[in-house]
């Protein structure tokens, strides 16, 4: 329709253009003759118009048809425009569909990747908030990459080249054969997950304990080609492991094993012997008056003691044995599955050898001494209960038998047990039922020839075991505690007797009343003594407290301050068996003594002659020399008492001048007495 209105127009323009050419021919008119038909007639004047309308027309002419051409071409690009539009708008639908699907497309990608951020930064937030770290390790190339918590643990760093092979480099030789085996078996499918304590090397050389748990990505052969997982640092819950161990199997203070680990030890032991015939040996050790150490120094001193004799037990047993501590100064050697009687012979002289050496603590010298009982499993006990009875059995023998040594144990030793049991159970009946006695021995002045006191010495009339002496029951009773009561008791009926005594008209006699250490480490026991002469009324001029030497050596300081006050009070102070212990001339002039007491051995030295009668004299002599009054006691022989008054003995007791006699039977003899040691003053 375009073109044929294109058409139309061009012939319109064409009409005009022809009709405007001639209109100048026409405006001349006709030729003046007014022959318009002449022959050429016309053309001539009109030649000039008939050329330039031919010229016209044709150039017409050209135009028109080089309008046709170009409307042709026209009409042929409209229609390739046409087509082009049609396939324009068909892609540009396509595109519009594709934009719509890539618009989608981009919606969902940037749903995608929001959703991977969100989880990388959960991921993030786990990984820096979790206690663990995170590793991956490609199997094949060897590569792994870590997080920084598991860089923090470890001590590695980044992504590392040959990771996996210095990894298990890592791994403390002593965990590496576990923790590998472990790792074996899951990737040969045997464990769902990989899981393993073990020490891992860090950067700075040292170790630390870590937790590795992972799982491994195998391929379509079931060949383990990849593995992630976590690393938990546990070295402190580690620690916290090995001080609760400690704190269960170990003794806080000496670091030796306590009797849990000790019950164990011995249980599993005694089941090896049960089933394979193995034999070994406990020796039980109790370090000798150790409770003094304590009440003397404070328990400061004595643990560091303890500290002391632990570690040198450890050091004399090695890895033969194990070096245990039950409870206070009690002590277990333990020997496993070895070692025969001569064996343990010769060890347990080594034990009492290692306490003959000096300890020192706080710059202060210690000589202590232990005792100890031995038993041989299975022999003499099938179970732990049993081996530590019998051990303490035999270990108490040791003790009652002066100390300082060891004993194996035998079945009549628990008897003795079941005997001193009883004797305890009776000797606290004793208190109550008035069965305790005190017998008096005078005392004889070898320069006035009188009865100048008595000692006073307590006796057990027992229902039971008879008259019990005190070298049966006193360590019992010091033992138990019960000494500081009963030990009272003397104090104020001896008092009470020598003041029944002057009522009775027999002057003021001395009242000798011997003390135990465990009185004397009393607080309070100055006080006891200055209560019980007011409460009886004799002068503390008229009383004498009899010391030993090693009383006096277990709490010295504060021993010489607490007698030193007594003495301020008029109190006499007797040194009593005075060269059975240490007979330390320094420590004899530090003493606030007023009488020295001859031990019997001195005495019975007389009757040798020679040097050992020549070192009585040497000892009253010094005596004297040092203003102290000599007592002499177990005077038995009239050799003796010639010889202790010939050497100017102050004053002399014994079987010689008297038996301890209950109280009525001294208050009947006492006027023979004193005629009979008148008799022998003048006449011997």
């Amino acid at each position: 329709m375009h073109s044929k209105l294109s058409i139309q127009v061009v012939v319109a323009v064409i009409i005009c253009l022809s009709f405007a050419s001639i209109q100048p021919v026409l405006a001349q008119g006709l030729p003046a003759d007014g022959v318009v038909n002449k022959p050429l007639s016309l053309f001539e004047p009109y030649k000039n118009l008939v050329n330039t309308a031919s010229v016209t027309i044709i150039a017409l002419i050209i135009t028109v048809i080089y309008l046709l051409i170009n409307i042709n071409k026209r009409r042929q690009t409209e229609r390739l425009l046409q087509r082009r539009n049609e396939d324009l708008i068909g892609v540009h639908e396509e595109l519009s569909a594709q934009e719509e699907e890539l618009r989608e497309n981009f919606n969902e990608l940037y749903l995608n990747e929001e959703q991977i951020r969100q989880n990388e930064e959960i991921y993030r937030l786990l990984a820096e908030g979790s206690n663990d770290g995170l590793w991956d390790i490609d199997l094949v190339s060897g590569i792994g990459t870590m997080s920084d918590r598991c860089e923090e643990i470890s001590g590695f760093t980044g992504k590392r080249e040959n990771f996996y092979k210095k990894w298990r480099a890592s791994i403390h030789p002593d965990d590496f054969a576990p923790t590998v085996a472990k790792l074996e078996e899951h990737y040969q499918g045997k464990t769902a997950y990989f899981s393993a304590e073990y020490r891992l090397k860090t950067a700075d050389g040292g170790y630390k304990w870590v937790l590795a748990r992972g799982r491994a990505l195998f391929d379509h052969e079931g060949k383990a080609i990849r593995i992630a997982g976590s690393l938990t640092d546990t070295t402190d819950s580690k620690l916290q492991e090995a001080r609760i161990r400690q704190l269960a199997y170990y003794d806080p203070l000496t670091g030796l094993a306590n009797r849990t680990l000790l019950t164990d030890l011995i249980t599993c032991e005694l089941a090896a012997a049960s089933d394979y015939g193995s034999k070994g040996a406990l020796i039980f050790i109790d370090i000798d008056n150790f409770k003094l150490v304590n009440d003397t120094y404070g328990h400061s001193w004595g643990d560091k003691l303890l500290v002391d004799i632990g570690g040198k037990l450890s050091a004399l047993v090695g890895a033969d044995g194990v070096v245990a501590r039950l409870g206070g100064d009690e002590l277990i050697v333990f020997f496993p599955g070895g070692g025969d009687r001569v064996f343990i012979t010769e060890f347990a002289d080594k034990i009492m050898k290692l306490f003959e050496q000096s300890i020192t603590v706080n710059q202060h010298s210690f000589q202590v001494t232990a005792s100890a009982g031995v038993v041989m499993y299975p022999d003499d006990g099938s179970c732990i209960d049993e081996l530590l009875r019998n051990a303490d059995t035999a270990m108490y023998s040791a003790k009652n038998s002066g100390k300082r040594n060891y004993k194996f144990f035998d079945k009549s030793m628990f008897e003795a047990v079941v005997e001193k049991a009883g004797m305890e159970a009776s000797l606290r009946q004793a208190i109550v039922n008035n069965e305790l006695i005190v017998h008096y021995q005078p005392q004889f002045n070898l320069a006035t020839g009188r009865v100048e006191g008595f000692e006073s010495l307590l006796r057990w009339a027992s229902p039971e075991y008879g008259l019990v002496t005190p070298l049966k029951f006193i360590p019992l009773a010091e033992e138990t505690g019960m000494i500081v009561s009963i030990g009272k008791w003397v104090l104020q009926t001896a008092c009470v007797f020598s003041q029944t005594l002057f009522a009775a008209g027999h002057g003021r006699l001395c009242t000798a009343v011997n003390i135990s250490v465990m009185q004397l480490i009393e607080d309070d026991f100055v006080e006891m003594v200055a209560g019980v002469l007011a409460e009886t009324g004799l002068p503390p001029e008229c009383l004498e407290l009899e010391i030993t030497e090693s009383v006096l050596m277990e709490r010295f300081e504060e021993n010489v301050r607490k007698l030193g006050e007594l003495r301020r009070m008029g109190v006499r102070i007797a040194l009593d068996d005075f060269g059975s212990g240490y007979s330390s001339l320094t420590y004899l002039k530090k003493l606030p003594i007023t009488m020295l007491k001859m031990d019997k051995a001195f005495i019975d030295d007389i009757t040798i002659g020679g040097v050992d009668a020549a070192i009585t004299g040497s000892i009253i002599e010094l005596a004297h020399q040092m203003g102290l009054t000599v007592v002499a006691e177990g005077v038995e022989t009239e050799i003796q008492f010639k010889y202790l008054r010939q050497e100017k003995c102050d004053i002399i007791q014994g079987y010689f001048i008297s038996r301890p006699l209950p109280p009525a039977e001294f208050i009947n003899e006492l006027q023979t007495c004193f005629q009979r040691s008148a008799y022998h003053f003048e006449h011997v």
